[in-house]
């Protein structure tokens, strides 16, 4: 547990990543639904891009599940039980319908099928919802506190977890997503705990590479 206040977690890069996921699956619905009927070579970009958000929702929540829920349950008082239970069931809940997303968007990515395409677009939408109650209740009752019972090296360890997950290839695209909505001094503690040459490099790279990004998926350089 922290021993000192400059040894206390800093939440803050959490804070970007939440509202990163939250503005990616807002959107999401109408990316699917304006692929034209057919048009495959538009319905593989955006389902690259959605996958990529998947797979970095996935590990974030695998980051929780493995690196800060079993922390609390050890640390917290047990009245912040019954909340860390229910973001357990949470993620349960979120992980299957992810599953069933990854099926959908294997299925709409070949046919561009309208059909297809709704029940895709419909599922999005209810990820997000599900998605956005689980991120406010783990905002307003449990990351509060987090400072309380982490150190700053374990908070990095939960990011870095879910950032070395991701292929190499796409690291500079989610920095760069993250980093558009980020103040500087939360862009540096993202960067705090990585070496040297990514340090120096990424927030060069990262911008530039989702910007390239955003314009393919959304037409436009940014968000």
């Amino acid at each position: 547990m922290p021993k000192t206040t400059s040894d206390r977690a800093d939440v803050r890069d959490m804070l970007v990543v939440h509202n990163a996921f939250r503005q990616a699956y807002e959107k999401a619905p109408g990316l699917v639904r304006d692929v034209a009927p057919g048009d495959t070579g538009r319905a593989k970009t955006v389902a690259d891009h959605l996958q990529l958000i998947e797979d970095f929702l996935h590990l974030h929540h695998k980051g929780e599940d493995e690196l800060l829920w079993p922390k609390l349950v050890e640390r917290a008082p047990s009245e912040l039980s019954p909340t860390l239970h229910l973001l357990e069931e949470q993620h349960v809940e979120i992980d299957k319908l992810m599953s069933e997303i990854s099926s959908l968007l294997t299925t709409w990515r070949g046919d561009a099928n309208t059909a297809d395409g709704e029940k895709l677009a419909h599922s999005l939408g209810l990820l997000g919802s599900k998605l956005e109650d689980h991120l406010k209740l783990e905002e307003e009752e449990v990351l509060t506190q987090v400072d309380q019972y982490l150190t700053a090296k374990e908070w990095h360890q939960l990011g870095d977890h879910a950032i070395n997950g991701l292929p190499k290839s796409k690291l500079p695209i989610v920095f760069g997503m993250l980093a558009e909505l980020a103040e500087p001094a939360v862009v540096t503690l993202m960067l705090s705990s990585a070496p040297l040459v990514p340090r120096l490099i990424m927030p060069l790279l990262g911008p530039r590479a989702y910007a390239k990004h955003a314009k393919r998926v959304y037409g436009t350089s940014a968000r």
